[in-house]
């Protein structure tokens, strides 16, 4: 029988074996454990940061304040002077399973159900949120997306910083590669035919490769 990569993970899921009394007739104990066990494998990553808009305006293809007009730097100059600088983007999370093709129809549909994870920008902990539905992550090195609709108020957590500042936090994250800039924890809870099995510690998912 296969090692667990994750020893708390694997706990989880041997109590959960032992609480389910008996397994099922269709599937083999030792080779279903072994199936559980890759869910430790199953590997996280960001992507891609899409639609970013500052206070409701696309800064898509901006790259400076410079790049602004006049209506738009007036809109955002008022939107800080308010209080509120919201930042919203989309935010793709990558989700990808190495192990190798089961046999089981059963293990092949294992799902993450619940996502709760936090957002850092620029190591700056902000919003927290969870998936709206839970999604498959298919066996044989196929890779899911997961996009995580974010709206973050800079206001509130850069409090210290001031307008250019904010404005340049912002078009970093929407230049290319600006998903460098974010970071997020995560605790996934993955559904089994034992039962839900959560992580038992957060993950950090970032940008520069795909993280277990």
């Amino acid at each position: 029988m296969k090692f667990f990569k994750h020893p708390a993970l694997a706990s989880a899921i041997i109590a959960l074996v032992i609480g389910a009394g008996a397994l099922s007739t269709t599937l083999n104990s030792c080779a279903t454990l072994n199936a559980l066990a890759g869910l430790s494998k199953i590997q996280f990553k960001l992507s891609d940061v899409q639609q970013v808009r500052l206070c409701g305006i696309d800064i898509t293809n901006k790259h400076s304040i410079s790049d602004f007009g006049l209506m738009d730097g007036l809109s955002l100059t008022a939107a800080f002077g308010s209080g509120r600088f919201p930042l919203t983007f989309i935010l793709d999370v990558s989700a990808k399973n190495p192990n190798p093709p089961s046999q089981s129809a059963a293990l092949s549909a294992i799902k993450v159900t619940d996502f709760p994870w936090r957002l850092l920008l620029n190591g700056q902990q902000t919003i927290s949120g969870d998936i709206g539905a839970p999604f498959g992550v298919p066996p044989g090195n196929t890779t899911t997306n997961i996009p995580l609709s974010v709206t973050v108020d800079l206001k509130q957590f850069f409090v210290n910083q001031g307008y250019e500042q904010l404005v340049k936090l912002a078009l970093a994250l929407s230049g290319q590669g600006g998903v460098s800039q974010v970071q997020l924890k995560a605790q996934p809870t993955m559904s089994t035919p034992l039962g839900s099995i959560r992580y038992p510690s957060e993950l950090t998912i970032v940008s520069t490769q795909f993280s277990s």
